[in-house]
């Protein structure tokens, strides 16, 4: 019997210290789990703000342009008043300032030229490859530079103005231009001759025949009248600067 009793109580002993054991161990894990989490939570607050702040500093640049773009505006267009209520050698500066600002794009022109309506293949992909069948930046490039070649004197891109410093680069799935990120389809305006322009992107084996290979759409059309938006933004040059008469290369 005092046998069976002291069996009895190392199993019991036994028991108990095993429950210890696992309450122990799923203690610990438990503490180990809140641990992680308020660290993941602290490390995501600390993107989070740092993200926050990104975005107001971008915010304050953005507003700083737009009242740089603001006043130059304002600048500009007190000197047309000032051409405009001069005499006739004013007017040839008027002129020329009018020439300029559609050259810079700062100024909304309309005129006759061609849409040209571009669109992500739909057909079914056999290269095993689905980057061969969307649009890209090197085939927007292609259009506008066929385009430009045909004496087109305003482009926009989505609505943006393209300038000679405007950019068209791939980001992900979508395109930038100008800073902002556009996705397909791509609507490009180009002022200018209309049949001119026409037959220089669809002539054959052209931009058009080339994309058209990959199944993507590309839709021309000539138009009487279209509208280009100006320039929103500002172009800055921190290393060109005019040269004045007389000045040698490289002479401070």
């Amino acid at each position: 019997m005092r046998m069976n009793e002291k069996k009895r109580r190392s199993k019991g002993e036994l028991a108990v210290v095993v429950v210890c054991a696992i309450v122990g161990f799923l203690l610990a894990a438990q503490l180990r789990g809140v641990k992680l989490t308020g660290a993941a939570d602290a490390a995501t607050a600390s993107r989070l703000e740092t993200l926050q702040n990104l975005y107001n500093e971008l915010m304050d640049q953005k507003d700083g342009l737009a009242d740089q773009v603001e006043q130059l505006q304002s600048e500009l267009a007190l000197y047309r008043d000032q051409a405009a209520s001069g005499d006739e050698g004013s007017e040839a500066l008027r002129a020329e300032l009018d020439k300029l600002e559609i050259t810079a794009g700062l100024t909304d022109v309309e005129g006759p030229g061609v849409t040209v309506i571009l669109e992500d293949s739909s057909s079914t992909n056999v290269t095993g490859d689905e980057a061969d069948y969307l649009i890209h930046d090197n085939d927007l490039l292609s259009v506008i530079n066929e385009l430009r070649s045909a004496g087109a004197e305003a482009i926009s891109l989505n609505g943006e103005r393209l300038l000679a410093t405007s950019e068209v680069r791939c980001t992900g799935a979508v395109v930038t231009v100008n800073g902002r990120r556009y996705a397909a389809p791509y609507v490009i305006f180009a002022i200018g001759d209309p049949d001119t322009l026409y037959n220089a992107v669809t002539m054959r084996n052209g931009v058009v025949d080339v994309l058209s290979q990959w199944g993507i759409t590309v839709k021309v059309t000539p138009s009487d009248l279209l509208l280009i938006p100006k320039y929103n933004g500002t172009v800055e040059y921190q290393y060109a600067h005019t040269v004045t008469p007389g000045e040698e290369e490289g002479e401070e």
